[in-house]
């Protein structure tokens, strides 16, 4: 396989095996693919392009024959606030879509594989999508900058230990789920315990020497070994008041 080369203006150039007619179908695709919150939205109209057939309407069929295959990525207008009759799919439901057509048709899996790189090639470089991301991230950092400050002025003690914070014991932040496993929890209270700094440190190298994740499962066992509390635990208390 050949390696990756940059221009002298630091750009990949993408080789294909699609013709010009197909990558003509694929620039259409872009002019009517949507955005909203950073997310893209391809729609199921425009797919002849990207499944590699003459028509639309040949597109739709595949779809159809593929829809459980699918289903789980396909979008309405109405679910992301537009006043169209059309429906959309997840970039990753069409690259899924062509890997399916690729195993399923051998004889045009190279053609199926191009596709799915000229369809990742398309959202990586999408300079709305890429703004929207910036913004969404910007907002997501700063309502978790604003959560974590608000629960270190009302915690004076550790949530796990109770051990008062002091300059040898500084407040530390520790996501019960982690950012990277769970994004959409990173600014939630109930995702997010003040600790000592010893403490999460002690956590995280337990965790570690057992081969395990961060996981609130984890912090409950680490909390029963060592006596903790288990007040922080908002999930087991639902639980136990619904027992």
């Amino acid at each position: 396989m050949k390696r990756l080369e940059l221009t002298n203006d630091s750009e990949v150039i993408l080789k294909t095996t699609l013709s010009k007619g197909q990558v003509a179908k694929f620039n259409i695709l872009v002019d009517r693919l949507k955005t909203k919150n950073g997310v893209a939205y391809i729609p199921t109209g425009e797919l002849h392009g990207a499944l590699l057939t003459r028509s639309k309407k040949s597109a739709q069929k595949i779809v159809q024959a593929y829809r459980d295959v699918i289903r789980i990525y396909l979008v309405s207008a109405e679910e992301i606030g537009l006043q169209t009759s059309d429906a959309y799919i997840l970039p990753i439901g069409l690259q899924i879509l062509l890997h399916h057509l690729a195993q399923d048709n051998p004889k045009r899996a190279s053609d199926y594989r191009a596709s799915v790189a000229l369809i990742a090639y398309i959202i990586a470089g999408h300079a709305q999508l890429a703004f929207e991301s910036s913004i969404e991230a910007r907002e997501v950092i700063s309502n978790e900058q604003v959560v974590i400050a608000r629960l270190k002025r009302q915690h004076t003690s550790c949530q796990l230990s109770g051990q008062p914070f002091n300059k040898d014991n500084q407040q530390h932040a520790h996501h019960v789920s982690p950012k990277s496993i769970e994004p959409a929890l990173c600014a939630e209270e109930s995702n997010i315990v003040i600790i000592t700094g010893k403490l999460h440190l002690e956590y995280h190298s337990w965790v570690e020497s057992l081969g395990g994740e961060v996981s609130r499962s984890t912090l409950r066992n680490f909390c029963r070994k060592h006596q903790y509390s288990l007040d922080w635990d908002t999930q087991s208390s639902f639980v136990n008041k619904s027992a």
